[in-house]
């Protein structure tokens, strides 16, 4: 009924003055497939050591700190019997699955540009402690792979000078953050306070992160060495960990170092404190806006184009406080949208290896062409037997995070978000030799767990099966719209962003235009987008479709 309802609602947005309206509705139908937040049960168990003994004991029953301590992940719905774990397969032959086989299938609607920028999006609020019943989430989209996880890190890594951020001396491709290590491999003493630089060198998360990422490449030590070199100082540990999450960060920290130079023009009574507050909190709301109206548009696929409406969700039921859940987690674990090789503008491609921490590539071709070069190729096909081989640990650990912890069944979650639940298989995939692969190994379709099932659902025209796609729009819907910098509060006061804060979020359409009004003089116009252009959308998603190299 929902789906139906959806889809005359794509008609009726035909109509410019319904839109509106019609907008609010859409919203309120999505973020309505599950109950609202808070969420009766959570990751929470008894055990208070530390490190906790019971990693594997999550609470069946609803408590007060599972409650209101949101250090501790929440989850949708409570654990599953222990019987229903004893009947699943074995992980590793789960995990086999998932990997692709030869060439990859390649996307017939979505660009790398997407897949790159959703990693980069979600590493800011889904972040599993080391006690993996909690997180150490800000539970919101609050652009902390720039500013950090708090005000020491932000501290840090501001200029303190006009309100501005650290960055590099320009180079011929433009302004890039500034480094963590100087030119002889030494820690910089500025960036020595940051959560994973602090400790003993071999014992900070960066002095460990090279090595563990190309343990198996093969990569000579003195390389190795070069790309640490290069690493850029950055809100979160994951900063450089490929060329296009650096460009992300490069781009927002210009904006933000832009945006002050307007302010501090404006206002050259304020200080560098109220400069650095309020460019973020502009910042920020151009973030919110692009989730909204690029990427969760080009994830729903509708005639509907959502809009970051301000004026409406503080008088819906569904206006509370956000909380990450376990399965939310879960479901992005979008593996196989990697692509093996990235085309390069002019020629030449870059594999795993070579676009992953390693920031001097991008600093030789520059933000605005690689961005422009990934709008242009697709992506890998969101499903089963695509995700690339160096990811096998992840999927594994995907896999025993979600049995640890109890996961119920994929029908349990299909009816929790208001989706009947599958009756055999081949409704399920449609896809008989997968069907029958999972039959093997799971027997009846109640039995399927919630993890493969996501990515085991069918989705002919869209990006995904129907369950991962309510769910996204269930959790971004409400993550967004319950911001504090969208509250009545907030919202167009001049001591949150001020008449000029107001108008850059307006003028704003989509992240093009954030890459373009910060590229270096003489730079060629870039492209961002999340679809792929016509001339790349004729596959049928099934074999995989080699783009040409550009030259």
């Amino acid at each position: 009924m929902a789906s139906l309802l959806m889809q005359a609602i794509g008609v009726l947005a035909r109509v410019p003055p319904l839109q509106p309206v019609l907008n609010r509705v859409a919203i309120n139908i999505s973020v309505g497939r599950a109950p609202a937040r808070p969420y009766a049960y959570s990751l929470w168990s008894p055990d208070r050591s530390d490190p906790p003994e019971l990693l594997v004991t999550p609470a069946p029953y609803i408590t007060w700190p599972g409650l209101v301590d949101r250090r501790y992940t929440g989850r949708h719905l409570p654990p599953a019997p222990v019987e229903h774990g004893a009947r699943l397969p074995e992980v590793e032959r789960v995990a086999e699955l998932f990997m692709r086989r030869g060439a990859p299938i390649l996307s017939t609607r979505t660009t790398a540009l997407f897949c790159f920028f959703a990693q980069w999006f979600t590493d800011s609020f889904l972040r599993t402690d080391k006690d993996r019943r909690r997180n150490t989430s800000n539970h919101e989209i609050d652009l902390c792979q720039v500013y950090g996880l708090d005000e020491d890190t932000s501290d840090i890594l501001r200029e303190r000078r006009a309100g501005r951020l650290r960055v590099q001396a320009a180079l011929p491709t433009g302004v890039f953050p500034a480094r963590l290590f100087d030119d002889d491999g030494a820690l910089r003493p500025e960036f020595s306070g940051l959560p994973y630089a602090r400790g003993e060198p071999g014992k900070r998360i960066v002095d460990g992160m090279l090595p563990m990422v190309f343990k198996d490449s093969g990569m000579p030590p003195e390389e190795l060495e070069r790309r640490k070199r290069r690493l850029y100082a950055t809100g979160l540990e994951r900063g450089s960990n490929t060329i296009l999450y650096a460009a992300l960060n490069a781009v927002f920290i210009r904006e933000h170092n832009r945006i002050c130079g307007m302010l501090a023009a404006a206002h050259p009574a304020w200080d560098d404190d109220r400069l650095f507050e309020t460019a973020r909190n502009i910042n920020i709301v151009q973030a919110l806006k692009l989730v909204i109206e690029e990427y969760i548009n080009h994830l729903a696929g509708l005639p509907l184009r959502f809009r970051l409406d301000q004026k409406f969700a503080e008088k819906q039921g569904w206006y509370r406080a956000n909380r990450i859940a376990i399965e939310f987690n879960l479901l992005y674990r979008w593996h196989s949208m990697i692509p093996d090789h990235l085309d390069l503008p002019g020629g030449g491609r870059l594999g795993t290896d070579d676009y992953r921490f390693n920031n001097g590539r991008l600093e030789e071709i520059g933000v605005e062409p690689l961005i422009t070069a990934a709008s242009s190729q697709p992506a890998g096909r969101v499903g089963l037997r695509n995700v690339p081989t160096f990811m096998w640990n992840a999927e594994v650990s995907a896999l025993r995070f979600a049995r640890d912890f109890r996961l119920q069944s994929f029908n349990a979650y299909r009816k929790r978000f208001g989706l009947a639940p599958y009756r055999d298989w081949d409704a399920l995939t449609g896809d008989p030799e997968l069907s029958k692969s999972l039959q093997d190994l799971y027997g009846t379709v109640d039995r399927l767990e919630f993890l493969v099932g996501l990515f085991a659902e069918k989705h002919d025209g869209s990006s995904f099966g129907d369950l991962l796609r309510t769910m996204v729009a269930v959790d971004a819907f409400s993550q967004v719209f319950t911001n504090p910098l969208l509250s009545t509060g907030c919202r167009g006061q001049a001591d949150a962003f001020g008449s000029i804060g107001t108008a850059i979020i307006e003028e704003t359409k989509g992240l093009e235009d954030i890459v373009r009004r910060n590229a270096p003089k003489g730079a060629a116009p870039a492209v961002a987008k999340f679809a792929l252009p016509p001339r790349l959308n004729g596959g049928n998603g099934r074999r995989p479709i080699t783009p040409r190299p550009r030259g």
